[in-house]
């Protein structure tokens, strides 16, 4: 019986040396997240040159909680496990901690040591392996062989360090969970703001301008807490998150303000009052030390500071209802429980409570809950001060009742006199806009933006020589047969659904319509306003016309009807520009250039565009041509012409 009890005793400490051998070794199965607090082991390297192989050989401690909390350390710190990876699926190590000054991963797996990542929040974001607020690492382990991960980690801020692996399914689990408290409470300070700015609109009250400023600023110090103001506000300029104390003192000096403002204390309230301008000159000092070397020093002032002024804020808030001043209830109730929620968070990164998901989060609860309640601080201010200025209104209208009856009929004979010539005024007013705007769109649809401006502002518009332009002449083909097979109405129909195509592909291209005369269309690139794109500009603007005209030509023949279908030609070189006559005046353009664009069109070919050398060397480069060879042009002789081919 005795050698029984004695193999129980010795098997159950063989099983219990084992559990306590193995408690470092964390094992990871199908769809699983293991918090790592407790299975954490961590050394201080109180000389900050330790490299990954020296810790190897160095006295780790154990964590003893959830998560692993170093307080406020001025040293390096490196962090171990072990991992065994039971699973095929991707695995995932999350550091929650986005103020990690410096972070490096390494791994060991059969004696081969792997630096996985060198970085911190003074690199720029886009530096990370995966682009999260937080740190997030995926690390090359498979199934089967034990890895041992070493961290070293530092940071001037207190070094929280909640720490997770799982499995990919988990990791995206927890990120969407992660995500949804955070919309949450973006959720929560969007809409206080967008209130509070609307009040601030409504009322133009100095005091809601400084709640909207603290509002912004402490989301954006509070965010940068959690690195999400890194990742979307500041991702090139890491050096802004060594300033988050510059920023919650500037943002502590307006709340200051705004409840000095808001729970009237002035220089009656003697100790109050300057107790408040005590406070403000004191953030003063500590956000200039923000902007030193010493803002790690800073931080830790405001955080003192930040309670200090709570316990001022509930003081002022406690004794200003005593006053008379009933809103001063929720601003009471929102500042305790914010103070409640921020004690609980220093408490924590300090590590005299026990980290978990609300000690972590309890300033960020807090803050949501202080802006809701000042927000219903300030509504019910707005309300008593409603309710005031109408017992006001009413001892005023009961003091004037008997005037007003007195003066009644006049003033309703004078306010309809009014009303009838304001309404002449606006209905006159309201023609003449109409009408000028009218005189606009006819003026833009005949004459480019340039040229109608210098019209109207002078009342003439000077001609003006363009060095370069590129011209575009179309005409349809066989204009005289197809007309003959057409009523009048479905001609113009006809001309006016192809020419309104063409003014859309002009306008597309930035290219400037001329005029149409018939059957033919004419526009310009590179005016009036000249450019370097204007011979690209323009043929881009024929390719486009003859596809449309393929297409419509597919349409047509369907419908056993004659399509349109024209030749196009294009010349680069110098015109003069400007607006013909003084009635039914046109903007046009002369010179040579015209008639050898007009020439190009002649000599070209149905469905191609057909361009002259002097538009080939603008563009060689940027399309595709067949060469033509030297075509004889009426009074020119013989000129290169290319046709462009279609991409």
């Amino acid at each position: 019986m005795k050698i029984i009890k004695s193999a129980v005793l010795v098997s159950f400490i063989l099983g219990l040396a084992h559990m306590v051998s193995g408690q470092n070794l964390v094992k990871i199965n199908d769809g699983e997240g293991i918090n790592l607090g407790p299975q954490l082991e961590y050394l201080i390297d109180s000389t900050n040159s330790l490299s990954v192989q020296e810790a190897m050989d160095g006295s780790f401690s154990r964590s003893s909680s959830q998560i692993l909390n170093l307080a406020n350390l001025s040293f390096n710190a490196w962090i171990r496990f072990d991992l065994q990876s039971e699973t095929e699926d991707e695995i995932y190590l999350t550091v929650n901690n986005a103020l990690l000054e410096e972070i490096e991963l390494y791994i060991i797996t059969d004696g081969e040591t792997s630096k996985i990542f060198e970085g911190g929040y003074l690199n720029p974001f886009n530096a990370r392996q995966i682009l999260s607020e937080n740190f997030q690492f995926k690390l090359p382990v498979t199934k089967g062989p034990v890895n041992s991960i070493y961290l070293k980690v530092n940071s001037k801020f207190p070094l929280l360090l909640p720490m997770e692996v799982s499995t990919h399914t988990m990791f995206s689990k927890n990120n969407q969970e992660h995500n949804l408290f955070w919309g949450l409470y973006a959720g929560t300070i969007i809409f206080a703001f967008l209130y509070n700015l609307f009040v601030y609109f409504s009322i133009r009250q100095k005091r809601y301008l400084f709640y909207l400023f603290y509002i912004l600023g402490s989301a954006v110090f509070y965010m940068g807490l959690q690195g999400f103001s890194f990742q979307f506000l500041w991702p090139n300029l890491p050096v802004l998150n060594i300033r988050l104390g510059f920023l919650i003192s500037i943002t502590n000096i307006i709340i200051t303000l705004f409840s000095m403002s808001f729970l009237q204390i002035t220089r009656k309230q003697k100790l109050m009052y300057f107790f408040g301008v005590g406070t403000i000159i004191a953030y003063g000092l500590i956000a200039i030390m923000g902007l030193t070397s010493a803002y790690p020093i800073g931080l830790g002032l405001a955080q003192m500071m930040s309670l200090i002024t709570c316990i001022y804020f509930i003081t002022v808030a406690i004794i200003s209802y005593l006053r008379g001043i009933q809103s001063a209830k929720y601003y009471l109730i929102g500042w305790t429980v914010f103070l409640v929620l921020v004690s609980v968070y220093i408490l924590t990164i300090n590590g005299v409570i026990q980290g978990n998901f609300f000690t972590t989060h309890s300033i960020f609860i807090g803050h949501m809950s202080e802006v809701l309640l000042l927000s219903f601080a300030l509504a019910d201010q707005i309300n008593i001060l409603k309710k005031k200025n109408e017992a006001s209104q009413k001892k005023i209208i009961t003091q004037l009742e008997e005037n007003e009856r007195l003066q009644k009929k006049v003033n309703l004979e004078l306010e309809e006199k009014v009303s009838e010539r304001t309404l002449e005024v606006v209905k006159q007013k309201n023609e003449a806009e109409l009408q000028r705007q009218r005189s606009d769109e006819l003026l833009l649809n005949i004459l480019p933006a340039d040229t109608a401006e210098e019209l109207k502002n002078t009342g003439k518009a000077k001609a003006k020589l363009i060095s370069e332009v590129t011209v575009l002449f179309a005409d349809i083909q066989d204009f005289t047969a197809i007309s003959e097979t057409l009523t009048p109405a479905e001609l113009v129909k006809e001309i006016n659904d192809y020419f309104s195509e063409f003014d859309k592909i002009m306008e597309k291209y930035n290219v400037e319509k001329i005029k149409t005369i018939g059957d033919s269309y004419m526009a310009a690139g590179g005016l009036p306003k000249p450019n370097q794109t204007h011979a690209a500009d323009v043929i881009k603007a024929a390719l486009e016309i003859q596809e449309f005209l393929a297409e419509y030509k597919k349409q047509k023949l369907q419908k056993n009807e004659r399509p349109f279908e024209m030749r196009i030609g294009i010349h680069t070189g110098s015109v003069v520009a400007g607006i013909v006559g003084i009635k039914k005046f046109a903007y046009d353009i002369w010179g040579d250039t015209v008639n050898l664009a007009s020439r190009m069109e002649s000599s070209g070919e149905i469905g191609k565009v057909n361009i002259s050398e002097a538009t080939y060397n603008h563009v060689k480069d940027e399309f595709q041509f067949t060469y033509r060879g030297k075509i004889d042009v009426k009074n020119k002789g013989g000129i290169d012409m290319y046709f462009v081919n279609k991409k």
